[in-house]
């Protein structure tokens, strides 16, 4: 995810749905830290196991009832296409609409194919 604070995130209405909102991040972070699935990146990621270490220990320390509310911070279900890359399953926050941040930088994706224009 690229382009956003933890503040522009949903976390949800209410206590419970913060909470189940922040745990649900937490247990991403954990399985990405697991290292589940990294064997299809079409690249060596040498320095993301302490970028995630250091994005969870952020999650962890962020209160969501200090979040943001209102509509429009990040695309609803019917922008979503627009802000992901399919190729490279990666969620892209405005400004970075316009292309894939891998695509740009010429990554190939986990299927060996060159990079895709938008």
């Amino acid at each position: 995810m690229v382009g956003f604070g933890l503040a522009d995130l949903d976390w949800g209405d209410g206590p419970e749905e913060r909470a189940a909102a922040k745990e649900f991040l937490l247990s991403v972070l954990d399985l990405a830290l697991s290292r589940h699935r990294w064997e299809e990146l079409a690249y060596e990621a040498p320095r993301a196991e302490g970028h995630l270490r250091a994005y969870r220990a952020m999650v962890e320390a962020f209160d969501p009832a200090t979040a943001r509310t209102g509509a429009g911070v990040l695309p609803g279900p019917e922008e979503a296409a627009m802000a992901s890359c399919v190729r490279h399953r990666v969620l892209e926050a405005l400004p970075f609409w316009e292309a894939c941040v891998f695509c740009t930088a010429g990554f190939e994706a986990p299927d060996g194919r060159p990079p895709h224009d938008r």
